[in-house]
């Protein structure tokens, strides 16, 4: 049965919840802005127990802080925070979404995300704190075009 859960845009009093969210499952949040812009939370009761967000570049953008709390998997929470967000993105005129994991690989394929080298980022994405020093190098780069 699916959770009972809403997705709406995160506000600035999110901030504090979402950083709790994503320390809870060792997620970066130094780079993490108070004023929650281009970020999506799912809410149970009230409850923020996902997030998701978009730094945009241009036409390029990087899918940060995907989270759901862990009580909450399995039950469409993550997909309908990626499926928000690339709505989302292709309203901002994204063509094409960039994303690094050290866990989630598998889970971003079957959304249609494949893994690239880093020398294939576009300069201002691989500029972004998430690709100096908040996140390994050993982790997955992926990409996923948004054009039809």
């Amino acid at each position: 049965m699916p959770a009972d859960f809403k997705i709406r845009p995160a506000l600035p009093e999110d901030f504090l919840p979402v950083c709790a969210l994503l320390e809870s499952e060792k997620l970066p949040t130094a780079d993490l802005r108070k004023d929650m812009a281009e970020f999506f939370l799912a809410v149970i009761d009230g409850k923020p127990v996902g997030s998701i967000g978009l730094d945009k570049y241009g036409s390029d953008a990087l899918l940060r802080s995907m989270v759901v709390e862990g009580s909450q998997r399995s039950k469409g929470i993550a997909s309908a925070l990626v499926s928000q967000l690339e709505s989302h993105s292709r309203f901002l005129n994204v063509s094409t979404l960039y994303l690094v994991t050290n866990t989630a690989e598998n889970y971003f394929s079957r959304k249609g995300f494949v893994p690239i080298n880093r020398n294939q980022l576009p300069s201002t994405v691989a500029a972004s704190a998430e690709f100096n020093g908040l996140c390994p190098v050993t982790a997955t780069i992926m990409r996923k075009s948004l054009t039809i």
